[in-house]
């Protein structure tokens, strides 16, 4: 069950409940894999509900993911960097089938490969939210598997349930902004606003937010998209920008490098959340009661950090 404020603990059952659904999955084609699910898991799971070889998936991920952990972290463990590897690249390839009209595609994006420097930023990213929220590294540990860099000016981030446990961030999210926002702050954000939408694919499988009759209302416009998205978009963004929110608002709390970058930004996820939250307001009728119970914690929290 998804609460918008961090919980280890109920990240850890949602996660649970995806791993033996891909188990089960994985069985019926005769297939066998250690648990807990690796994303590459989730990708071979897919694949043989489409009739595919699920078998060459895993064959590749032996060897993609030979130094990592076979899975999401679990407490005390870090999400791992992720070399480049076949069923990345496939999800990247999904996401560019799912650019918008009026962008191009042709600008590219692909999978990099991480360097040390890259590696330091993401570590005191992850230092500096174990300061400010620890909370929410402990439940990062345990949704989060492996962290892609891109490049290419086609995508700026994306998660795929398809590889369920991988998030991909661009690289130039490691540096800072022009606005002066520090490169680790920067890339902290991207991992609790996709480490979000990962925290959401998980528990929509025991407590979906949304009503069988969502699937028919049309797309609608949100803060963070110029193309309309179904309403499952707009529940996400309505928990990434909470949560994003509220990550500035600790930021604040603690640093004193960048302040004005820092307040700035916090303002301008704190109106594109509130933005969310009207509009999810008026389709609250396709919410089911436990989405329901999550806008309302979208907006205890976000009223809760920025009185």
């Amino acid at each position: 069950m998804l609460r918008v404020a961090p919980d280890a603990r109920e990240a850890a059952r949602d996660e649970e409940a995806v791993g033996r659904v891909v188990h089960a999955v994985l069985a019926t084609a005769g297939l066998r894999a250690p648990m807990p699910a690796h994303p590459a898991m989730v990708a071979a799971a897919f694949a043989v509900q489409a009739g595919e070889d699920g078998q060459r998936i895993l064959r590749e991920a032996a060897i993609a993911t030979a130094p990592h952990r076979t899975g999401p972290a679990g407490p005390g463990q870090m999400p791992a960097p992720a070399k480049p590897a076949p069923h990345l690249a496939r999800s990247v390839a999904r996401a560019l089938a799912l650019v918008p009209a009026g962008a191009d595609p042709r600008s590219g994006s692909r999978l990099t490969a991480w360097r040390r420097a890259d590696r330091a930023v993401l570590d005191e990213s992850l230092t500096r939210l174990a300061d400010v929220w620890p909370e929410m590294l402990a439940e990062l540990q345990v949704c989060v598997a492996q962290v892609a860099l891109l490049e290419g000016r086609a995508i700026d981030g994306f998660t795929d349930f398809t590889t369920h446990g991988a998030i991909h961030v661009h690289r130039a999210r490691l540096s800072a902004s022009p606005l002066g926002l520090p490169g680790p702050v920067r890339f902290a954000e991207a991992l609790v606003h996709e480490g979000a939408h990962t925290r959401c694919n998980a528990a929509q499988l025991g407590a979906p937010p949304l009503t069988s009759s969502a699937d028919a209302v049309d797309p609608v416009q949100t803060p963070l998209r110029s193309d309309p998205r179904p309403l499952t978009g707009l529940f996400q963004q309505t928990v990434v920008l909470a949560r994003c929110t509220a990550l500035y608002v600790r930021f604040l709390a603690e640093e004193t490098e960048a302040a004005t970058a820092l307040a700035a930004r916090r303002d301008r996820l704190a109106d594109q959340a509130r933005q969310a939250i009207t509009a999810l307001r008026a389709h609250s009728s396709m919410l089911t009661e436990h989405g329901l119970g999550a806008l309302e914690e979208c907006d205890s929290l976000l009223r809760a950090t920025t009185a």
